[in-house]
């Protein structure tokens, strides 16, 4: 009986780009037996169908195919910003040096001949994949040392503490990475704290790197806004959205913001959205769940964001949930779907309870793993006590 090494854990999924209707069937069922899932298309150009909506672990290709060979194919997905980072592996019998130089030049991984006994090419690609994984680990490791040595965090190590309020938050970067979600709490004093979260738009490396950015111009504002005794959310936003505007490394750069501000003498939350998701309220007095949404752009869309504010009356008893869309991306026939509902549906059966984030903690934010994650997800739970 031929065995199979086993794969990486966290390998999903491998997209096979093969025309031989046979060939490709074989090293598909040699994937599976592996523990692999495996996708196959019979063309380029449907391969590229695929990845429009669907992000694989790793792409292998064929080099000869009609209409669009291998080489063409690799150069439409390295063109593609969206898809170019996806490892890539030639499997082909077309092994003449030139041929090989060209397809390693082009910055695939590999370039296997089909001849190659079946467990071999799985063992190759095992080894090819679990470098990769060891490479990220390393690289985000070192990143963090990084992060830590000059002491930039984009999340908080506490809670803060505020009478008459009880303040939770949780975070978990996609796959590890350090990604665009931020968290932070500005303590004014102890009648008034600041909570915000945002999610810059982008993947991994690329978002975290900008969030420091985004980071450095919302703490200012708020504390030069608290030096001045100005308290109007709209207008902090709008004075951190104008600075992202003219600031040249932060252009194309968006992200999603909500702050708050929390006043422990009236109990009242004060509230200002950008381009951010509508925050989930819990009324401890009907029991009934309502959202909050706020009409403001994305920060760095417009120089004008349009950006409004509300004032939330919490009694005791009422809770409120704000979070960012890796809450509610949740897989889908093998693609991302957003489903806000869905969320919602899933905390609400612990909202009101006498321990509400402890209960969505352990049933619903426990699951989320690298089977579910689609993005870094971020929430903030305000209750009043």
């Amino acid at each position: 009986m031929i065995t199979f090494p086993d794969p990486p854990t966290s390998v999903k999924k491998i997209l096979l780009v093969e025309d031989s209707l046979l060939f490709g069937r074989v090293i598909e069922s040699a994937l599976r037996k592996a523990g692999y899932e495996c996708a196959v298309c019979e063309s380029a150009g449907r391969a590229l169908d695929f990845l429009a909506n669907e992000i694989p672990d790793l792409i292998i290709s064929d080099y000869d195919m009609p209409e669009m060979n291998g080489f063409h194919f690799r150069q439409a997905v390295l063109m593609n910003p969206k898809i170019n980072e996806i490892p890539f592996v030639f499997l082909t019998s077309f092994t003449d040096n030139s041929l090989v130089l060209e397809g390693l030049n082009m910055y695939a991984l590999d370039f296997i001949n089909k001849e190659t006994p079946i467990p071999v090419i799985i063992s190759k690609l095992n080894n090819i994949i679990k470098s990769l994984q060891n490479e990220h680990v390393r690289s985000v490791r070192e990143l963090k040392i990084a992060a830590d040595a000059l002491n930039v965090k984009s999340i908080p190590v506490r809670e803060p503490e505020l009478a008459g309020f009880r303040v939770h938050f949780w975070h978990k970067g996609f796959r590890g990475y350090p990604g665009g979600d931020f968290i932070d709490f500005v303590q004014v004093d102890d009648r008034y704290c600041f909570a915000f979260l945002g999610d810059i738009m982008g993947k991994k490396w690329k978002a975290w790197f900008f969030t420091f950015g985004f980071l450095s111009y919302i703490r200012a504002a708020i504390r030069f806004c608290v030096l001045d005794k100005d308290f109007e959310l709209d207008l902090i936003v709008q004075k951190i959205n104008k600075l992202i505007c003219l600031d040249e490394s932060l252009q194309n750069i968006l992200s999603s913001l909500s702050l708050l501000l929390l006043d422990s003498h009236t109990g009242e939350v004060h509230y200002t959205g950008a381009g951010d998701l509508p925050l989930i309220g819990f009324n401890a007095s009907t029991r009934r769940i309502d959202t909050v949404q706020s009409s403001g752009l994305l920060l760095g869309l417009l120089e004008e964001g349009l950006y409004d504010k509300q004032t939330i009356q919490m009694q005791p008893g009422d809770q409120l949930a704000i979070f960012t869309d890796g809450m509610i991306d949740i897989p889908s026939n093998n693609s991302k779907k957003s489903d806000y509902p869905f969320f919602v549906e899933k905390i609400s059966p612990y909202l009101g309870q006498a321990h509400s984030f402890e209960l969505i903690r352990k049933y619903v934010l426990a699951i989320i793993d690298d089977t579910n994650q689609m993005d870094d997800a971020s929430i903030i739970f305000i209750e009043k006590l």
